[in-house]
């Protein structure tokens, strides 16, 4: 009886470690790693200015995972994620298409007038083979496109989800 009694408390702990198993949240298996590595992205660094400006680098990815990671000055230090869709990356990959160089190249915005002690941005497009797209810009560049530019800069913080990550 005694046996009985062991061999159903082992059946036992045993379904619970199964059931506990499937709740699970799976982790980032080189299989996973590899999905991540192999689709297009759209990185963004905001770098310092004279002051006390938030520096931190997003990106997103084409399947709309958007990976943060607060520098300096941010609300959040360090890295987090979210899940936003590929529609917001589309958006974001349409948003931008204006500034985007000619593929494979670097440039950097041009000024006509600049403000000093800005932030600057680097915006990089990268393909799925790796293919690397590179836009610098400073946001004291004064010009209608640098402007036009600057308020797209403005609006991806809220459309990704990580404006709350940036500003305390």
């Amino acid at each position: 009886m005694q046996t009985t009694f062991m061999l159903c408390r082992m059946s036992c702990i045993a379904a619970l470690m199964g059931s506990l198993a499937a709740c699970s949240t799976p982790a980032i298996t080189p299989a996973n790693s590899a999905d991540l590595a192999n689709q297009e992205t759209i990185q963004y660094t905001v770098g310092p200015c004279f002051g006390a400006c938030p520096v931190y680098a997003v990106t997103i990815r084409s399947n709309g995972r958007v990976e943060f990671e607060g520098k300096q000055h941010t609300a959040v230090q360090g890295t987090r994620a979210l899940s936003t869709g590929m529609d917001t990356y589309n958006q974001v990959k349409s948003r931008l298409k204006p500034y985007r160089p000619v593929e494979g190249s670097t440039e950097t915005t041009q000024c006509e007038n600049q403000v000093t002690d800005q932030q600057t941005y680097q915006i990089v497009w990268k393909k799925a083979d790796g293919r690397q797209t590179v836009l610098n810009h400073n946001r004291g560049c004064l010009s209608e496109t640098n402007r036009a530019l600057n308020a797209v800069m403005d609006w991806l913080p809220q459309k990704l989800g990580i404006a709350g990550w940036i500003k305390p």
